[in-house]
């Protein structure tokens, strides 16, 4: 456990697990992902901007291993000035998270029988000997895959 982690666990709880960590850190990628976009001006030209800019930047928190934002397609009355807002509705969010020997993935989706984009966590697996991942690996990463 890194000097920062050592100093964050004294905020939580006592006996507070890292399974239960990993979940919190995934539910606070997901709220604030939605948060951040919800209301940002979005057109089909700048869709996909959007979607990968979020991506790359929640990537740099600790122990973010995945981000995927899609914006779905929505049909929008053409305005004046043809563009319209990025709703919760519009959005589908997976994140992973890692923290000590857990992985979590959680996702948020429109789910039409609740009529409501829910946040849930849709798998938590443990892994051996694991260690939190540093802030940047999942940029890194990527970077490194594009210049294969």
């Amino acid at each position: 456990m890194r000097a920062a982690e050592r100093v964050a666990k004294r905020f939580f709880p006592q006996g507070f697990t890292d399974r239960e960590r990993a979940v919190f850190e995934a539910g606070i990628a997901l709220g604030a992902i939605v948060h951040t976009v919800a209301g940002f001006p979005v057109s089909g030209e700048v869709k996909h901007f959007i979607e990968r800019a979020v991506e790359r930047s929640f990537l740099l928190q600790p122990y973010r291993r995945k981000v995927k934002l899609r914006i779905k397609p929505r049909v929008r009355k053409a305005g004046l000035y043809r563009y319209g807002t990025v709703d919760p509705e519009d959005l589908d969010v997976e994140v992973e998270v890692a923290y000590g020997e857990y992985v979590v993935a959680a996702r948020m989706s429109y789910v039409n029988s609740l009529k409501y984009p829910l946040m849930y966590v849709s798998k938590i697996t443990q892994r051996r000997g694991g260690s939190s991942p540093h802030p940047y690996t999942g940029i890194r990463r990527a970077k490194a895959r594009r210049r294969a």
